[in-house]
């Protein structure tokens, strides 16, 4: 049987916010460096959540002020930080796609990147998603975080 864990569905939201209002002022200042900043951002969450830069943020900041209230879902962490890499991949992307002169291709990339990321905020995750999908399919290393309640569709937000 597996283990169930609980994930503070704040620190998420809180990045995931701070994640649109970089790359929104990415795309109105025209910066590729902040598209970078931002992919190694997400590679520094997913590998060293605790000490990602948006959760710090929220840990230190936002928690502490009451700005922002605990939310403990029983969830995996490991989908989440899938998401985070998948995320600094886009970025990465994006962010070179940006510095070599493709800025057509690297400002769409940004906007889906947005888009995406309203739509996690929202409640469902493309990187949650893919991680399931990747467990579903057998691949190694993503069988011990399976979603906690098949009910749920796979990639949302679980319920409180």
């Amino acid at each position: 049987m597996q283990n169930q864990a609980t994930v503070d569905h704040s620190a998420i939201k809180t990045g995931q916010l701070l994640s649109i209002a970089m790359l929104i002022t990415a795309l109105v200042l025209n910066r590729w460096e902040l598209v970078g900043v931002l992919a190694v951002i997400f590679l520094i969450t997913a590998l060293i959540n605790p000490l990602g830069p948006f959760v710090l943020v929220y840990r230190l900041l936002l928690k502490p002020i009451g700005a922002v209230e605990l939310d403990m879902r029983i969830d995996n962490l490991q989908p989440h930080l899938f998401g985070q890499a998948v995320g600094a991949a886009s970025a990465a992307i994006a962010a070179f796609a940006l510095y070599a002169g493709y800025a057509y291709a690297g400002w769409i990339l940004v906007f889906v990147l947005i888009v995406l990321t309203v739509i996690s905020f929202k409640g469902w995750c493309i990187g949650c998603f893919l991680y399931y999908q990747l467990n579903r399919m057998g691949l190694r290393g993503f069988f011990a975080h399976k979603p906690t309640d098949k009910g749920m569709i796979l990639g949302a937000r679980p319920r409180k």
